[in-house]
């Protein structure tokens, strides 16, 4: 593996590390502590981006066009096989929750992220696997 994917990787599994401390948290302090859901948000940020640039990097050595844009790119991976529709609208869902916390479209609503952590990290977790394995099967080097 290149050193700089072993890089992103680590700082991908320190993120969803992070993201899983957070759930040791009471939902009151989560709800009314501003610095925690900041930490939420940029670790699933983060742990999102790492998916969408090494899915990106998949499809480059499949000679794939890459899409422009980051649910284009998860909707293509699904298509070459990769990951299944169903994770597929998991991670579409992650990629619109990334979008709001990135353009700040919306103020977030920090019970959502709270009450979805569990599934944003177990998503998360799944489609690195899927990815790493795909690679490792098709012999492409991250």
């Amino acid at each position: 593996m290149r050193p700089s994917f072993v890089k992103r990787m680590e700082r991908f599994n320190k993120g969803l590390e992070i993201l899983e401390e957070l759930r040791n948290h009471e939902i009151d302090k989560f709800l009314t502590d501003l610095k925690l859901l900041s930490i939420a948000e940029r670790n699933i940020q983060v742990c999102t981006e790492f998916i969408v640039d090494f899915s990106s990097y998949i499809l480059s050595k499949l000679k794939v066009e890459v899409p422009d844009t980051y649910r284009e790119i998860i909707r293509k991976v699904r298509e070459e096989g990769i990951i299944d529709e169903n994770l597929e609208k998991k991670l579409q869902g992650i990629v619109g929750l990334r979008n709001i916390i990135v353009h700040m479209y919306a103020d977030i609503d920090a019970e959502i992220i709270y009450d979805n952590l569990e599934d944003i990290i177990q998503t998360l977790r799944e489609a690195a696997a899927k990815l790493l394995e795909f690679s490792k099967a098709k012999n492409i080097d991250p």
